[in-house]
């Protein structure tokens, strides 16, 4: 008998022509998206601190005293005590693009009407102004947290973040540095608001950039992602294929010597079994295809999943100490700068256009040191602990802005403002950073908004809180006018705060120490 020869035939597997682009993500356009990010606040960083900048004639001209000046920041954070938190519900549910554009379009509007109460000195047409503008720089700055960190994943999240929070900084350190100085050429305070005027609109358009560029991301991410998934399930199947075909031919080899007399070599019965299992492995792709495209439908609907308050009960307990925190150490930078060139002025003895100058130091430093601070806190993954330094840097920083005192104007003045400017560079790449590490991906916006509620009900009262205390004590026990003693004061109240807020830390490193650790592992990268 004579054996048959093994039927001729050619397994045709469905393919399809890909030309797969990497999404942005994924290449170093990444760092394009950084950049445009942080655009994005630098003109929001420069108008906020227009007034710091300016305090000394904006006092003058509009005859303020403390109380009513800080109130151009309290106004800015009073609207936000509600809104981001809405806010960070608006994002999740409209999503960041949207967000991004409506945000930074409210900015434009808010700073137009401080121009038009710079020049005409109208104080209540400036604080309307301030007001709106607070609207929507806070949730602006908790929409880029958000597309950033959909952006970078894994040990580039706290780089991104902290640069993110510290480069925008950098505006405010041109502020410093500038507005006095146009203010100055020209003595027209309406036209130097003016300049942060077309500053935002530079941020404007860089917001606009951005949000193209993420939704060619979005779509380039997604035919990645179905593609390449597709291809690791096929070269799975692909695996097993050498252990079917030899079952295939084990099962042919015995029909045939059973069959050989009734169905020759060759015959359709034969021919029939091999294009069925042939048929069986062309329809393997078809079938994945289908699967990874239900998958991405999942995947999209997911993402838009509406958020409910009822949804805050996820917010652990490790969110909420961290987001204290926050709260605390916002409050030990930014109501210090509020008066920062006053308190430069009154204390060591600097000029006005000095004391801008000076004030840049904060925020250069923390530009230039968060980059490193981001990328060895990934290396270190004890973040609780890290956030523990974090709060006992600041005790060291206002501790030595109440020790140190000038009868001239002196260079160790400048020591206190480098230590704040590490104290800003730990906040924004240890920090930060770690609100994505403690919440759900679906949770990121409306956590970043609750974060911005407790920030800006700290900036709202501290201050009229500071405000008050420099006031209290302007007069000296000889009955004698002496801002330099109201000043003391104000640093005796933010060492305290500092205290208080290393003592919320460490409740945070045994808390994370004892439970979960979320802050004490690296993220993983997705």
């Amino acid at each position: 008998m004579l054996k048959s020869e093994k039927p001729n035939f050619k397994i045709v597997t469905m393919t399809e022509s890909y030309q797969v682009k990497f999404p942005y993500s994924k290449t170093k356009v990444i760092w394009v998206g950084l950049f445009l990010a942080c655009m994005l606040l630098f003109g929001d960083a420069y108008a906020f601190d227009n007034p710091m900048a300016l305090q000394s004639t904006i006092q003058e001209e509009m005859d303020l005293n403390n109380i009513q000046f800080n109130m151009l920041y309290s106004i800015y954070s009073l609207p936000n005590i509600i809104l981001p938190f809405f806010g960070g519900i608006f994002i999740d549910r409209i999503g960041v693009r949207i967000s991004i554009i409506l945000f930074s379009s409210i900015l434009l509007l808010g700073q137009g009407i401080v121009v038009i109460g710079g020049y005409t000195l109208a104080y209540v047409t400036m604080l309307s102004g301030r007001g709106i503008f607070g609207v929507g720089s806070e949730s602006l700055n908790a929409a880029q947290a958000a597309i950033m960190s959909q952006w970078f994943q894994g040990g580039q999240v706290s780089l991104a973040l902290g640069l993110c929070l510290s480069i925008p900084k950098m505006g405010s350190a041109l502020n410093s540095l500038v507005s006095p100085l146009v203010q100055a050429q020209y003595n027209s305070l309406g036209f130097t608001l003016l300049v942060s005027l077309f500053i935002l609109i530079f941020s404007w358009l860089c917001g606009l950039a951005l949000v193209l560029l993420d939704k060619e991301n979005e779509q380039r991410l997604v035919k990645y992602n179905q593609f390449y998934n597709t291809k690791q399930m096929l070269e799975k199947r692909l695996e097993e294929l050498p252990k079917q075909e030899e079952k295939i031919e084990q099962n042919v080899e015995l029909e045939q010597k059973s069959d050989f007399e009734k169905e020759p070599p060759g015959s359709p019965t034969s021919d029939a079994q091999f294009e069925l299992q042939a048929t069986l492995l062309n329809s393997t792709y078809d079938e994945m295809k289908e699967d990874q495209s239900i998958s991405d439908v999942e995947h999209r609907e997911e993402v838009h999943e509406n958020i409910k308050l009822s949804d805050l009960k996820e917010l652990d307990g490790t969110y909420w100490i961290l987001a204290c925190i926050i709260m605390l150490s916002e409050a030990l930078f930014v109501p210090f700068l509020d008066n920062g060139n006053a308190f430069m002025q009154v204390k060591y003895g600097f000029s006005q256009k000095q004391a801008g100058g000076l004030l840049t130091i904060p925020y250069i430093f923390a530009a230039g040191l968060t980059p490193l601070v981001g990328y060895y806190s990934d290396k270190f993954r004890q973040r609780s602990l890290l956030i523990v330094l974090t709060c006992a840097t600041f005790i060291i920083t206002h501790l030595l802005l109440l020790l140190i005192n000038c009868e001239t104007a002196c260079g160790v003045s400048s020591i206190p403002l480098l230590f704040l400017g590490l104290c800003y560079s730990f906040y924004s790449a240890i920090l930060i950073p770690s609100i994505p590490l403690v919440v759900q991906p679906k949770m990121i916006g409306t956590a970043f908004g609750l974060v911005g509620v407790l920030q800006n009900t700290a900036l709202a009262l501290f201050p009229l809180i500071t405000g008050h205390i420099y006031n209290s004590h302007l007069i000296n026990d000889q009955g004698q006018k002496d801002p330099k003693q109201g000043y003391e004061y104000q640093s005796f109240f933010f060492v305290g705060v500092s205290f208080i807020n290393l003592i919320v830390a460490l409740t945070l490193y045994m808390f994370d120490k004892n439970g979960l650790k979320k802050l004490s592992r690296q993220r993983k990268i997705k």
